[in-house]
């Protein structure tokens, strides 16, 4: 994989405590790539993918098995990092150690590389945390191992403080992971959904905000951007309405596990019929790039869209030309319908053009990811169990 990937954070994090603002910097990161990825980074991707969501992956690829040698009431905007509009994440403090973390829907643990991961560190070139350098790390000497068929991550729980921003949370129980098998633009993965899919039986960031009294509401919100390195941003403690049009359209969580709800539909906009028209579990995945459903209704659904099916990829595409004449995708979701351009829904990899729908074989929901939110702002309401999504500015 050689892809040119510039990513700009815009640094501004405003926490509201009184009348305080905070402000940082701005910083650059950028990726040396510019080639069209390897095919087998598609299949690990989709591996991975079904691995997170407990399906058996399709092959191993890559496998590697490296032993061990702020204030209450506070409102936190915490600005993403887009990285080539497929991975959004920012930066966050562990025992005052910096990482730049994934935050993801669709998991509830908070991991960082340990100093023992070497291919973390070697190959990857993540970084890792440091013990000795953190006067609030406890370590519980109980292992953890998160295993999806054929896959693995291994390590050891512990705890430290977590600081998003300015909000500092207090013994944060956390994994540092000794052994991984793949490799990531960031270096770990920051949980926001419910302790009952917490692999390291901790209790989640957002859940330890709320009970810590860090937050004015127990919500927070992402506002994701395309085209830009300046990613958007997340809210941590309610919604910002200037970031979105008209009133929010909320859906409640079927299952407090992920952020499950009931989806009414998707369809082509003026093409085909409806899929999924009699409604079907779906999840809000902020973790996940693309959309991702069952194989016959993205076949259609793509068919509707105009695009071929590239074997070497696993992936459909579309010629980059085409782009601005293709049609709307329409999402049904509590009696509205949510729409996404096909500027949003087709990601561009050099001169590769492939739609932002995935099927994955077995699965029998959708799993709404990233090329949703980039169109639309969604509101995560902890306390309610429900989801407000509205047009994002």
């Amino acid at each position: 994989m050689n892809i040119r990937v510039i990513i700009l954070l815009f640094c501004l994090i405003v926490l509201v405590d009184g009348k305080k603002i905070h402000r940082f910097r701005l910083q650059r990161r950028s990726h040396r790539h510019h080639k069209i990825p390897h095919p087998h980074l598609h299949l690990q991707f989709r591996n991975a993918l079904r691995r997170k969501y407990g399906y058996t992956p399709l092959r191993t690829v890559n496998a590697v098995n490296v032993t061990s040698e702020s204030a209450k009431g506070a409102v936190l905007v915490e600005p993403l990092i887009n990285s080539y509009d497929t991975n959004f994440f920012g930066v966050v403090s562990l025992g005052d150690q910096p990482f730049t973390m994934q935050f993801d829907t669709g998991s509830s643990d908070f991991w960082v590389p340990s100093s023992h991961c070497r291919f973390c560190i070697k190959q990857c070139g993540n970084k890792f945390f440091r013990e000795s350098k953190s006067k609030s790390f406890r370590s519980s000497g109980t292992p953890f191992s998160i295993t999806y068929g054929s896959g693995s991550v291994k390590g050891m729980v512990a705890s430290d403080n977590v600081a998003f921003g300015d909000l500092k949370i207090q013994n944060q129980g956390i994994g540092l992971v000794n052994i991984s098998d793949s490799c990531s633009v960031f270096d770990g993965i920051a949980g926001f959904a419910f302790q009952q899919l917490s692999m390291t039986k901790s209790v989640p960031p957002f859940q330890q905000m709320i009970d810590q009294q860090l937050v004015e509401q127990p919500i927070f919100s992402f506002h994701l951007k395309s085209g830009s390195s300046d990613g958007g941003s997340m809210i941590l403690g309610g919604s910002n309405s200037s970031l979105y049009y008209g009133p929010l359209t909320y859906t409640n969580v079927t299952e407090a596990k992920y952020w499950t709800f009931k989806m009414d539909f998707i369809k082509v906009h003026g093409k085909g019929s409806r899929h999924c028209k009699s409604g079907c579990k779906a999840i809000m995945d902020t973790g996940t790039s693309l959309n991702v459903g069952p194989v016959l209704e993205v076949l259609h659904l793509c068919n509707d869209i105009g695009a071929v099916y590239n074997d070497t990829y696993k992936l459909y595409t579309v010629p980059c030309a085409s782009i601005p004449q293709l049609p709307i995708l329409v999402f049904g979701i509590a009696g509205k319908e949510f729409y996404v351009k096909p500027q949003t829904y087709v990601i561009m990899y050099a001169d590769l053009c492939f739609v932002g729908l995935m099927d994955l074989l077995g699965l029998d929901h959708w799993i709404i990811g990233d090329v949703f939110m980039r169109e639309n702002y969604v509101e995560f309401d902890w306390a309610r169990r429900r989801m407000g999504i509205a047009p994002a500015v």
